[in-house]
């Protein structure tokens, strides 16, 4: 379903005014209703941070306008689960602009047809949103971060020993890492192919210590995983470097994949199967212990 037409629910005026320059800003047409009983045919409908029982409203948003995407803006937290999805505030208009297109091509159900080094959304062998598409947001969430003072991360993971698998093999276990990581991951979170092997996660609204606990997460999943390969099993496991940007802190887009990559040929070289991290302060240093015991999952061949 395109999506065109919105409304918010915001009580407050000026955050109301503020949420709906954003939709706007994104391409969609922002209509006067203001109560759930208001809805005529919008197809987005954000409930602002002021709304009182959220829960409630977004019972009866579905119940005035059932085909409705409904988004809680939150400027923190992340986590609504009466709403379809969260909607970070001050709103990104490029960030709204990919999601709106990912969530129409999910409804769709139609095959994302693009070469394997497209230039479409996703990469359609391990659904992470493809580099050339998402640079330019990644670009502007680091914008955000230091306009706004949030804190940001970046996290570059790469399977140990890549070498001794041939490309069918890799396949699978990007497919397989996928898997790991979407169960691993907010919805505000963008995990992107920046090359064949390496796959960039951008954390926004998140601190080093935040980050850890995510990378600490896929490590584990993916070191507790099988894949089958005609008659071997393939036990792989990844490395991780993360890259954190204490709010305020003057740090570009290229210095966080800098960081990134420098923790994660570093936690290769210590043996793989590991996190490393670098803040503004302390510089790479490792992050193995805390990790969560989480039970083993098979890899599936990729769809």
């Amino acid at each position: 379903m395109k999506r065109k037409v919105a409304a918010v629910l915001e009580p407050n005026a000026s955050r109301w005014k503020a949420l709906a320059e954003g939709l706007k800003k994104a391409g969609l047409k922002v209509t006067a209703a203001r109560e759930p009983t208001a809805l005529t045919n919008e197809q987005l409908v954000v409930l602002g941070t002021s709304a009182k029982s959220p829960s409630r409203v977004a019972r009866e948003v579905r119940e005035a306008a059932p085909g409705a995407l409904v988004l809680a803006a939150q400027s923190k937290g992340f986590k609504a689960p009466f709403a379809d999805a969260v909607l970070p505030v001050p709103i990104s208009p490029n960030d709204l602009k990919v999601r709106l297109a990912e969530w129409e091509r999910r409804e769709s159900e139609v095959p994302l047809n693009v070469p394997r080094a497209g230039d479409g959304i996703l990469d359609p062998i391990t659904n992470f949103y493809t580099f050339n598409h998402f640079k330019e947001v990644l670009f502007i969430e680091v914008k955000r971060a230091r306009r706004y003072g949030f804190p940001l991360a970046l996290a570059s993971i790469g399977f140990d020993g890549q070498d001794q698998y041939g490309p069918q093999v890799r396949a699978q276990l990007m497919g397989g890492l996928s898997l790991a990581m979407r169960r691993s991951l907010r919805d505000t979170d963008y995990p992107v192919q920046y090359s064949e092997d390496r796959v960039l996660l951008l954390m926004p609204h998140t601190d080093l210590a935040g980050s850890l606990i995510v990378a600490r997460r896929i490590c584990e999943r993916v070191s507790k995983a099988t894949l089958q390969v005609g008659d071997q099993v393939v036990q792989p496991t990844i490395s991780v470097g993360v890259a954190a940007g204490d709010p305020g802190r003057n740090l570009s887009f290229s210095d966080l994949v800098k960081h990134a990559q420098d923790g994660l040929e570093q936690a290769m070289a210590a043996g793989g199967n590991r996190v490393e991290f670098r803040d503004a302060a302390s510089g790479i240093e490792t992050s193995s212990d805390g990790i969560p015991a989480i039970p083993p999952v098979a890899l599936p061949s990729p769809v």
